[in-house]
């Protein structure tokens, strides 16, 4: 029998080859010889790719965490800061709590608690405006797309820079009524569970 020099192989040629030559053959053990030796010398590449792509999700996490603790520190200064409206005002203090708690786990990688900064972005989600009832929480910002519909019916898409906790409601019943989704909130959520799942 022909000995075959299978290190002039390339993979894909290995792997067809492993397919046509039995067990029993005399170069089946040089054949998977060289085939583990080709995998010892892609597992560091793919274990750097992986690990690449890794380090990027635990980045994107981080940058989460600090925009929470950013949001808290803002919503605490607007609290202190700006006009206090009402006893309502207080009504942040838990948003505010839990911000910097989700933000706070979120950059000490504590992926145990990470349900707190997808609580956060969950409660960010969606706002809402029915009648005499009136809800919307945003961190620093939004990126929306909603409905709204009284006498008629449209579409909305808005960006918002603010720090926004409101949970009203007002005699108005004749108010318009809207549902708004945050993008920008799913695209956090989806990162947060994402790294989560990876790291269990």
């Amino acid at each position: 029998m022909i000995k075959v020099d299978y290190a002039q192989y390339t993979l894909a040629e290995l792997e067809e080859a492993k397919l046509q030559t039995t067990p029993d053959s005399q170069n089946y053990p040089a054949l998977m010889a060289e085939l583990s030796a080709r995998q010892e010398k892609t597992s560091p590449c793919e274990q750097l790719q992986e690990n690449s792509v890794f380090n990027s999700a635990e980045m994107r996490v981080k940058f989460i965490g600090y925009m929470q603790l950013l949001a808290a520190l803002v919503m605490t200064v607007g609290l202190f800061v700006g006009p206090f409206v009402s006893w309502w005002s207080l009504i942040s203090l838990p948003f505010i709590v839990l911000s910097a708690a989700a933000g706070y786990t979120a950059i000490s990688e504590q992926v145990r608690w990470y349900w707190l900064s997808i609580l956060n972005q969950g409660l960010q989600l969606v706002s809402f405006s029915f009648g005499v009832l009136n809800y919307k929480y945003t961190g620093l910002g939004a990126i929306q797309i909603g409905f709204t519909w009284l006498t008629e019916s449209k579409l909305s898409f808005g960006i918002l820079f603010s720090s926004t906790v409101r949970v009203t409601g007002h005699a108005d019943a004749l108010s318009e009524n809207a549902v708004h989704i945050d993008v920008l909130a799913l695209v956090f959520i989806v990162a947060l569970l994402t790294v989560k799942k990876r790291q269990q």
